[in-house]
């Protein structure tokens, strides 16, 4: 699915359905590494114009905070607020997961911004990631793959952080930060 994704992304499909035949889709924001790279969608109802531009062309500023198993993607775009997409490699499904080594891109981040309410694809953009940036990020991944892991002890985890910090908190604790002017 992140291959036919990346693929559509790449010729140009903003104005079509992100997944074909699905006229509404649930609000979330999802970060993975596929076959093609490291992916962040967005799905979100009612999306401003304003947020069109600022996805596409402000400037990107990505962070990286890790807590316990989960590494969070932490983004924003132009004057916006923080948001945060958490990732396991272990919560992927068994044929989808990947080390960084077998990607065939492991220094670009592709953006896609997805309204809900209709399935269209609004913006996208891909974010060339800093050496520094992919590096740890990769390696982070890389590290969460190799270690072992317990499904409810991940979900409670990341229930306790959600607790305690705001993906503003998060952005200022992180290991790692990148600006894209």
């Amino acid at each position: 699915m992140i291959r036919k994704w990346l693929s559509a992304l790449r010729t140009g499909r903003i104005g079509q359905l992100y997944k074909p035949g699905q006229h509404s889709l649930e609000e979330n924001v999802v970060y993975r590494l596929g076959h093609d790279g490291h992916c962040l969608v967005i799905v979100q109802a009612g999306i401003a114009d304003r947020e069109i531009e600022a996805t596409q062309n402000c400037t990107a500023e990505l962070r990286l905070y890790i807590d316990g198993p989960i590494i969070f993607l932490l983004f924003n775009f132009g004057p916006g607020q923080w948001n945060d997409a958490p990732f396991s490699w272990h919560t992927m499904p068994r044929s989808s997961r990947l080390y960084p080594e077998q990607v065939a891109d492991t220094a670009t981040l592709a953006v896609t911004l997805v309204e809900a309410t209709s399935g269209i694809v609004r913006a996208a953009r891909e974010i060339a990631m800093t050496h520094d940036f992919a590096g740890k990020l990769n390696t982070a991944i890389t590290a969460q793959a190799n270690g072992s892991f317990n499904g409810l002890s991940y979900a409670k985890h990341l229930n306790l952080v959600y607790n305690q910090y705001t993906a503003g908190d998060m952005a200022e604790m992180a290991s790692v930060h990148m600006v894209l002017k």
